[in-house]
């Protein structure tokens, strides 16, 4: 939800801090099916999120406070959330927020391997890997041409070792957003979500990737799906029941696995080849509804059969 918090900032920079249109926005971004205090962790991460971002990017005409909190008010009224509580759950999240804010002042600097990695992928966003030096990388980190060299052998490794690191990290969110209590279509939801929140926040290393003609994107959509086929009894028992619901059609479970992963990863392609200008969490919407209903109005429109 942090980005969900970035995404009603743009709004609101935009110059639109009309309440109806923020309900509405948060409303295209966070289901109404869930426990109501699921809805208010999200409520309280995307707000907390956007007073981080107007306070530390605010836009050029300085925004309504009033009218964004009547926004969010707005949404807790549809998701049967008493005013008191949501008010309650807002201050403590900033609290919170703030008390997180002063803490990371007095963070751990960062290791030298961290620094190096920080340092390339600042190099390779900004030259691309080819072009980018192991000179220029050091020079960046602060140290050494050889203390880089103590932990990376050649260029190849380190940005190897900066691919493998943001798979850890899509593995541990995508084990986070799992229950198994959540009904087919919740999970496949999350799923996505996490896909796409995990491509958000690591732009700048694929667009690197998608520039250089690197096969490291199609390793990242493998090892993924490898990830989500190690849940594929609980994913595909849920689907069994939903079709004996009545939810789904009877139709082979790999073939739609896969047709999912590839249209998603189609939805990406575009989003990077637009330079990543907006934030691909936006496109979550359009690919459940596509998934979930088709885009064909009319069913009596559709062949009989393939040609």
């Amino acid at each position: 939800m942090q980005h969900l918090g970035r995404i009603v900032w743009k709004k609101v920079a935009q110059g639109t801090d009309d309440p109806e249109a923020i309900g509405c926005l948060l409303e295209r971004h966070i289901s109404l099916d869930q426990p109501r205090k699921v809805l208010l962790n999200e409520l309280v991460s995307a707000f907390t999120e956007l007073g981080h971002s107007l306070k530390h990017d605010p836009p050029a005409l300085p925004p309504s406070l009033p009218r964004i909190i009547q926004g969010f008010q707005q949404f807790a009224r549809k998701a049967e959330i008493p005013p008191d509580e949501l008010c309650s759950s807002l201050i403590e999240g900033m609290i919170l927020h703030a008390h997180h804010e002063d803490g990371t002042r007095t963070a751990p600097k960062p290791s030298t391997q961290e620094k190096i990695l920080d340092a390339a992928l600042e190099v390779f966003s900004h030259k691309g890997f080819h072009v980018a030096t192991v000179d220029e990388i050091a020079e960046r980190a602060g140290v050494g041409k050889g203390t880089l060299y103590r932990y990376f052998s050649n260029k190849e490794t380190l940005f190897n070792e900066l691919v493998r690191l943001r798979l850890e990290e899509l593995e541990r969110d995508a084990n986070a957003a799992l229950n198994d209590r959540d009904n087919v279509l919740t999970m496949i939801a999350k799923y996505l979500r996490v896909y796409f929140e995990f491509f958000d926040r690591n732009q700048r290393l694929y667009r690197v990737i998608v520039q250089e003609r690197l096969d490291v994107g199609k390793q990242v959509q493998d090892l993924y799906v490898k990830k989500v086929m190690r849940r594929l009894p609980a994913l595909k028992r849920k689907v069994y029941e939903a079709s004996q619901q009545g939810v789904f059609k009877d139709v082979d479970f790999q073939t739609v696995f896969y047709g999912v992963m590839g249209f998603s990863h189609g939805v990406i392609q575009k989003w990077l080849a637009r330079e990543c200008s907006y934030s691909l969490v936006e496109e979550l919407p359009t690919v459940l509804e596509v998934l979930f209903y088709g885009f064909v109005k009319d069913s009596q429109s559709l062949p009989k059969r393939v040609p």
